[in-house]
C-alpha cells in the first residue's frame, strides 16, 4: 500500500511539473479586441451606395394617375327621364370602380368546360374583383341617347404606390 501512495504521488507530481510549464495566462497572450462601428444609416446614404456600386435603384416618388372609363345604360322600365339619366349614372360609376380595382388588383379568373359524347357541352368563365378603391373622382361626365359615361381617376405618389401594391 506504501508502494501504491508514493507511486500517486510522483504521478502527481510530475502531472504538475509538467502542466506548469505548459500554462500560458491570459495577460501572457494578448488578442487583438474586435472593433465594433455602430454607425446610423439613413435613406441618403443608402442612395449613395447604390449608386456607388452601379446597383439598380429606381427613384419612384413620381405621381401616379390611374384613369378609367365607366359606362352605363338606363333601363327601359323608368318612370321618368330623371330616374333613367340616375340610375345610368349610378351604373356607369360602378363599371368604373370595378375597372379601377381590376387595373389596381387584377382579376381572378375561373373557367370550367365540360365534354359531353366528344363534343363541348358546357362553358363558363367567371371573372371575379375583389379591392378596395380609395380617393378616386369623377373629372367627366356625360349622358346621351341613355348612355351615361365617366371617367374616373385615382392619383397617388410613387411611394404609396410601392408601399401599397409592389409585391
Amino acid at each position: 500500500m506504501n508502494r501504491w501512495i508514493i507511486s500517486l504521488f510522483v504521478g502527481v507530481g510530475v502531472l504538475m511539473l509538467f502542466s506548469g510549464c505548459t500554462h500560458i495566462t491570459q495577460t501572457e497572450v494578448k488578442q487583438p479586441e474586435p472593433k465594433v462601428i455602430v454607425q446610423k444609416v439613413d435613406r441618403e446614404d443608402v442612395k449613395k451606395i447604390l449608386e456607388e456600386e452601379k446597383l439598380l435603384y429606381i427613384e419612384n416618388n413620381a405621381e401616379k394617375v390611374f384613369a378609367v372609363n365607366g359606362e352605363g345604360i338606363a333601363p327601359q322600365n323608368t318612370v321618368s327621364p330623371a330616374q333613367a339619366m340616375a340610375l345610368a349614372k349610378r351604373a356607369a360609376v360602378a363599371d368604373a370602380y370595378r375597372q379601377m380595382a381590376e387595373k389596381l388588383y387584377g382579376v381572378k379568373i375561373s373557367a370550367k368546360d365540360t365534354i359531353k359524347d366528344a363534343a363541348l357541352y358546357d362553358s363558363r368563365i367567371v371573372s371575379q374583383v375583389d379591392g378596395l378603391v380609395k380617393n378616386a373622382t369623377i373629372v367627366e361626365n356625360s349622358f346621351k341617347d341613355g348612355l351615361y359615361k365617366v371617367r374616373m381617376e385615382l392619383t397617388m405618389s410613387g411611394k404609396r404606390w410601392q408601399e401599397i401594391f409592389a409585391y
